[in-house]
């Protein structure tokens, strides 16, 4: 199995950009406390798809010679994996675009100014343990039949977040510590969408179906076509709107 260091510096540039664009891996992140700006190892049990690190500016891509987003592992006989760092000194934005790939992240701490997934299938996993310190304009995610779980989603601390996809699942947890107002929109089509608040976050969401069904659990209160959480009836909050589509599946609403 071939092992590849990755060790990217901070570039001088102020505009610092971050793409990975990968073919069938699994691939695990987390915020680090070193100097580096991105840290870690590639583990590549093919030995012929080593990760191609790229810089221009403060521009930096982490590919492979020629990534494919619909290799199977099963033809391969197994998937690289990654296991990084990022770093937390500067703001950076992030862009991820993969196939048929499993990724767990945990970006709590890490300064993002804007994250961008595309992902076509496989598995999805991104958290914010900790609050981002940094303000984010746009978290969008985009998949085609991903299965997509997202956690504290308010400490991700963005004004604006975008979600589509196809045929999966998908589970939405705003928890964390929602610093200031903050808009969500959620197109789905044939698929199953959990969204969970917790009590305590001024939330209020609007619940649009054509063919699927709404399933909404206590601690909920509706008020002119919208379901409040009980956090939404107190003055000088910021306020969490979300307005959740489903064409053709289920949307759970659910108070944490």
């Amino acid at each position: 199995m071939a092992e590849m260091p990755i060790n990217v510096a901070y570039p001088a540039e102020e505009d610092l950009r971050l793409r990975i664009a990968l073919g069938a891996c699994r691939f695990n992140a987390r915020s680090g406390e070193g100097e580096a700006w991105i840290a870690g190892t590639c583990y590549d049990p093919t030995n012929g798809r080593s990760p191609r690190i790229m810089e221009e500016g403060g521009s930096v891509t982490i590919t492979e010679e020629e990534p494919s987003f619909e290799r199977l592992p099963a033809v391969f006989g197994g998937v690289p994996r990654y296991e990084l760092e990022f770093g937390r000194r500067r703001p950076f934005a992030l862009t991820i675009e993969t196939g048929a790939s499993d990724f767990d992240l945990d970006l709590g701490g890490v300064p993002l100014r804007g994250l961008t997934v595309r992902q076509g299938a496989g598995k999805f996993e991104l958290g914010f343990s900790e609050p981002n310190p940094h303000a984010m304009e746009l978290l969008e995610i985009s998949s085609g039949a991903a299965g997509i779980e997202l956690e504290n989603l308010a400490n991700a601390n963005f004004s604006e977040m975008r979600l589509s996809g196809g045929a999966a699942g998908y589970e939405l947890d705003f928890g964390g510590a929602l610093s200031r107002d903050a808009r969500v929109k959620v197109e789905a089509g044939l698929s199953g969408v959990q969204i969970s608040v917790p009590a305590t976050t001024a939330a209020r969401i609007v619940a649009e179906t054509t063919l699927g069904s709404v399933d909404v659990g206590d601690g909920f209160t509706k008020r002119e076509g919208a379901f409040l959480t009980e956090g939404a009836s107190s003055e000088g909050m910021p306020v969490l709107e979300i307005r959740a589509g489903v064409r053709l599946g289920a949307l759970q609403l659910r108070v944490t």
